[in-house]
This record gives structure tokens, sequence and C-alpha cells, in this order.
């Protein structure tokens, strides 16, 4: 929340700034006449010098929303997935399809977001598949 405002608070001081400076620059350039009467001059260069001030200011609004960090923003993040089985889950040992030998959980790998099977002893390899509960 507080960089949204920040970039909005910059927005407003930009449209002031430009207007000011606008504003500023038109009063130099009709301050002085033909007769060189240049008494607006000194109102002109202030109202461009304040101006310049609103629009760093608004620079400034930005690059500070810019560096801010929220809460959300601390790096990266572990994160942990536990699995809550249900009370009637049995485990049992599994078996290789083409040998029959055990495996074990360091023999599945995941790859390509499903997990394959390598048997430790006749280096077979398969996608492990869920069979249907009913």
């Amino acid at each position: 929340m507080g960089r949204t405002l920040m970039y909005i608070g910059a927005g407003i001081l930009f449209l002031m700034g430009l207007c000011l400076v606008g504003y500023g620059a038109l009063s130099v350039i009709g301050s002085t006449s033909a007769q060189g009467n240049s008494s607006w001059l000194s109102f002109g260069i202030g109202f461009a010098c304040l101006g310049v001030f609103f629009l760093a200011g608004g620079a400034g609004l930005i690059w500070a929303g810019a560096r801010k960090t929220g809460a959300g923003d601390q790096g990266p993040q572990q994160v942990i997935m536990k699995i809550d089985l249900p009370g009637d889950t049995k485990i049992s040992q599994m078996k290789c399809q083409s040998c029959g030998g055990a495996i074990t959980s360091n023999d599945i790998k995941m790859m390509a977001g499903a997990p394959v099977v390598t048997c430790p002893y006749c280096q077979a390899t398969y996608q492990l598949t869920e069979e249907p509960k009913w």
C-alpha cells in the first residue's frame, strides 16, 4: 500500500512541477516587452525553479518506491509440503516390475513432473503409475 501511495504522490508532484515549469517559462518569455520592461521576469524564474523542485520531489518518490521492500519481499522462500494420509492407508514395499527386486525411495526420481523408478538390480527404468483405489 505504501509503494502505491508513493507512486500516486510522485504523479501529482510531476503534474504540478510540469505546470509550474510551463507557467514560469511562459512568464519569462512573455515578460520581456519591446520596450525592455522585465518586471515579471523574477516571478517567472521563481515559478520555473519551484517546478523543478516539484519534479525532483516526484523523481525522489519514484526512487524511494522502487527501493522500498514490503513485508512479503524477504527473498526466496522455502515451501514445505506435508501429506496427510487417511487412517486406513497401509504402506507396502514396492517391487521392481521387471525383476521383483526391492525398490526404496532413493530409487525414485522426479523427471518432467512424473515419478520415475530406476531399479538398482536390473537397471530397468519405468514411470510409476497409481492404481485406482476402488
